[in-house]
């Protein structure tokens, strides 16, 4: 299938015919679903419920742009729902407050303050300075770089969206040196940015699965977070590989790092260069031990990069009104992505209208009685895969201890299982079997535009903690 696309990407040729027929034959079927779908109760339509988040990801899969798919998925969703475009226009007014639509505005400061980093200098001689000094020399080097780099700041800001965009300016030019595509560097990030999320000490996800599970740090470290970490990064690291074998040659980034520049600056303007490389790696630092200290939350991502580009521009010569002109033209890149955030948010309120999720929960629940602890335990991870909150982990194993805790206490599953089928429930699905919010933020970050490698990426991901999980539940209850 082709890929999903950025606005204005060219599309073949030979293939734009075959792609049309096919975008519309699933239009059309999802538009008729929706319609029937209209005319019953939310408790009524059962699976039928998802139809506008499985819309988004064959949309994706067939070809569509990004965008286009979301606001595909927007229409199927308002028409189950007999929702009016004022009703509409309210809910897209509330998002541009939202948390996902704030995490587009990261996003999009990431890939500005990459901008600044360029300008003054401080990519390059952050690029040779790890190539060449550190030996970051060679594709493997660079991907344990990039999974090394990515647990740790991810881990210690304990956000995906903020910890990855703020090393990405270091990871392209890295990663473009040693001929790494964006749909392989997109993947990584996404595999270790997760990691980094539900194994850091003070990150929402962590602090919360302590409180509901019951164990002290290290032994939910020990227990599930360092099983789930190990493979989790095992097989991102191995389809990295695959995805780095089928994007090869095809894809590549466009940073030029030849040597003609360097050799034009004056000893003045190279100095320059490394105090600002110098002042970039030291603001991140500096700002993520304190992030760490006062235990800030998401939105401190927004403080550090403004901080690292002012800091990084002014210390590279360059006044506030170029730095504030470079964070446009970096931010402008990618101001798709802060669109496609903004346009998701009402995908998942609309979704609230449609029970999907209840009504999953109401269909599963008698199929639960009667079976042995692990298999409930595994049963409650399968339905959360599929019945989960989109980009919510926290509030998700809430739902999860709420609905299905007493479940579990009168199985008799001990402490273990339960912090093992909260953290199944609520970090497993992050990676699929849907496109989430994430995957569309690591791939904006990276400069993807290709969606079904994320999604190849996720999917083995998915597969892999399905069989680590049903062997720890056996074990642990």
């Amino acid at each position: 299938m082709s890929d999903s696309t950025l606005p204005g990407s060219p599309p073949a040729g030979r293939n734009l015919t075959r792609k049309n027929i096919i975008t519309g034959l699933l239009l059309t079927l999802f538009v008729v679903t929706a319609i029937w779908c209209r005319a019953h109760p939310g408790h009524e339509l059962g699976l039928l419920g998802f139809t506008p988040i499985v819309a988004l990801a064959l949309l994706t899969l067939a070809g569509m742009d990004i965008v286009l798919a979301v606001i595909s998925s927007i229409a199927i969703a308002m028409i189950m729902t007999s929702t009016g475009l004022p009703e509409m226009g309210v809910m897209l007014a509330k998002s541009t407050g939202s948390f996902i639509a704030t995490v587009g505005l990261i996003i999009m400061l990431g890939a500005g303050v990459g901008e600044v980093a360029t300008r003054t200098g401080a990519a390059v001689e952050l690029v040779k300075f790890v190539v060449h000094r550190i030996g970051l020399s060679s594709q493997t080097r660079v991907k344990l770089g990039i999974m090394a780099s990515s647990v740790l700041i991810c881990g210690a800001l304990g956000t995906m969206a903020g910890g990855n965009a703020i090393i990405v300016a270091v990871i392209i030019p890295v990663a473009a040196a040693v001929g790494l595509t964006p749909p392989t560097v997109a993947a990584l990030m996404m595999t270790a940015g997760s990691v980094g999320l539900f194994t850091g000490p003070f990150t929402p996800s962590t602090v919360t699965i302590l409180k509901l599970g019951g164990l002290s740090y290290p032994e939910y470290l020990l227990c599930v977070g360092l099983p789930m970490s190990a493979v989790t990064l095992l097989t991102g690291w191995l389809m990295a590989g695959q995805i780095q074998k089928m994007t090869a040659g095809k894809l590549r980034y466009e940073v030029d790092f030849s040597g003609s520049e360097e050799s034009e600056q004056s000893p003045t303007r190279r100095r320059r260069s490394r105090l600002s490389a110098l002042a970039f790696a030291a603001t991140i630092i500096v700002m993520a031990v304190v992030g760490v200290v006062i235990q800030a939350g998401f939105s401190f991502a927004i403080i550090v990069m403004l901080l690292v580009a002012l800091i990084t521009g002014l210390v590279g010569g360059l006044g506030p009104s170029a730095i504030l002109q470079a964070l446009y033209h970096g931010c402008g890149r990618l101001v798709w992505m802060f669109l496609l955030y903004w346009l998701y948010n009402p995908i998942l309120e609309l979704m609230d209208g449609l029970n999907a999720y209840q009504g999953l929960l109401s269909y599963t629940q008698p199929l639960l009685e009667g079976i042995s602890p692990a298999w409930l335990c595994f049963f409650i991870f399968a339905f959360n895969i599929v019945g989960h909150v989109p980009g919510a982990a926290v509030a998700q194993m809430t739902f999860t201890h709420k609905i299905f805790g007493p479940m579990l206490m009168a199985a008799g599953v001990p402490p273990q299982g339960t912090t093992a089928v909260l953290l199944a429930s609520s970090q497993v699905d992050w990676f699929g079997p849907f496109p989430s919010s994430d995957m569309f933020g690591q791939m904006g970050l990276a400069q993807s535009t290709h969606l079904k490698y994320m999604l190849y990426n996720g999917w083995a991901i998915v597969l892999a903690n399905i069989v680590l999980f049903a062997v720890l539940f056996h074990l642990l209850v």
